[in-house]
């Protein structure tokens, strides 16, 4: 439980002592929609947005913004009535950004004249012009780093070798210009994970978890796995990263003895190949009519309830920050089981709130999926040491985090 007493020693300055931020500006490289005088984006960051813009006199929001009704993806509105928006052009990724480099770099200097402080959610695009314009307005730049493109990339191929090694050389750029950035505005880094503050360390750096949760969102009980057959739950974006060919191969080597469900929770047409892959290990395995398959599903009641309705969640990912939804099943008293990889041991405790095991290992994760369901014992004590865990890790104590910095 170090890495609980580390963050909450961090985050326990008074309220007086840290005061409230007067100027404050919020870039972020994830796109929203503005329709019907609303402007919506994703939970993820919109929680923390309207959280933020609490804590300061005003805000100024830099995103992209694409004038229409928001999709699927897109669907928590904004509630704070101190942001004043400043849109960027309108695109999905660093790719389609970079035809728009006059526009984006004038919504960066805009953002930087109008504020006095700077948060930044993940890599931005042209995060070099970024810095140099926070340096020349002489703005505070606290620099939330979500996950690890490099390792990502370096984990499996995505659209051939000349693409990948494209990809990997932009993102190794963009490493390399936010730790010039961070030094020449003397700002701060917050990192989802030990490793990715160990990628980015410096004299603020600072490894957290996460969050959009709040005290309100959890939901309280004993045990799982009570039900005649167990459901297994995973989480995420159907992407090759998150290894569920590796979670498939693992529910297929499951005792036969106790009937079980595999879950799918997100959506799948981003990568179709890979999609077509695991379907393809299903039907060889026999174990895709025990396979269900949901597509997106929002953040809120109707995520929630598959979070209930749930026995044990898996995440078997190859690379990842700190996921959000490993702290979201244990504030749902679901007992976790997830790689060992990125920020992962950062949030979860081996055998304390959750277990661990090595990726890509199908019989690794089958053997620690067949102890919480076989073991009672162990599965109430993860589930009751993980909700303990979540509490200590609500968006509060996230975004303390980040004002601290700041």
């Amino acid at each position: 439980m170090a890495a609980e007493a580390a963050w909450a020693a961090g985050c326990a300055a008074s309220a007086h002592e840290r005061g409230r931020l007067k100027k404050l500006g919020i870039i972020v490289e994830m796109y929203g929609a503005r329709h019907l005088g609303s402007l919506y984006c994703h939970a993820s960051i919109g929680r923390v947005i309207d959280r933020l813009a609490t804590r300061a006199e005003q805000a100024v929001l830099c995103l992209p913004v694409q004038d229409a009704a928001p999709d699927a993806t897109r669907d928590y509105r904004l509630q704070a009535a101190n942001v004043r928006l400043v849109p960027q052009p309108f695109y999905r990724s660093s790719f389609q950004a970079l035809w728009h480099l006059a526009g984006i770099a004038g919504a960066y200097g805009r953002t930087c004249r109008a504020a006095e402080h700077i948060f930044v959610r993940g890599m931005l695009p042209f995060v070099g012009v970024f810095y140099l314009l926070a340096w020349m307005c002489g703005c505070r730049v606290c620099h939330w780093i979500v996950g690890d493109p490099v390792g990502s990339l370096r984990s499996h191929r995505r659209a051939g070798w000349l693409k990948d090694h494209l990809f990997l050389l932009y993102a190794w750029q963009e490493r390399l210009l936010a730790r010039l950035g961070r030094r020449l505005t003397g700002g701060a880094f917050v990192c989802n994970g030990e490793a990715l503050a160990s990628i980015y360390r410096s004299p603020r750096t600072v490894a957290a978890v996460s969050s959009t949760l709040t005290e309100e969102e959890f939901f309280v009980r004993a045990d799982t796995c009570q039900s005649p057959a167990v459901r297994i739950l995973f989480v995420g974006f159907i992407r090759p990263e998150k290894g569920l060919e590796y979670l498939i191969e693992a529910v297929a080597l499951l005792p036969a003895g106790r009937p079980w469900e595999l879950v799918l929770v997100g959506p799948r047409d981003q990568y179709p190949d890979y999609v077509a892959g695991l379907d393809g290990i299903a039907r060889r395995l026999g174990v895709g009519h025990r396979i269900r398959w949901t597509g997106y599903v929002p953040y809120g009641p109707q995520m929630f309830r598959w979070l209930h309705e749930s026995d044990v969640l898996v995440l078997p990912s190859v690379s990842e920050g700190t996921p959000r939804i490993l702290l979201e099943a244990r504030a749902n008293s679901l007992p976790v089981v997830a790689t060992r990889v990125g920020g992962v041991p950062t949030s979860v405790t081996d055998g304390a709130d959750g277990l661990l095991v090595p990726p890509k290992d199908p019989a690794a994760l089958a053997r620690a999926v067949g102890r919480i369901i076989e073991d009672g014992r162990l599965r109430q004590s993860l589930i009751a040491s993980g909700l303990q865990t979540a509490r200590h890790m609500t968006l509060d104590r996230f975004v303390e985090a980040v004002v601290q910095q700041l």
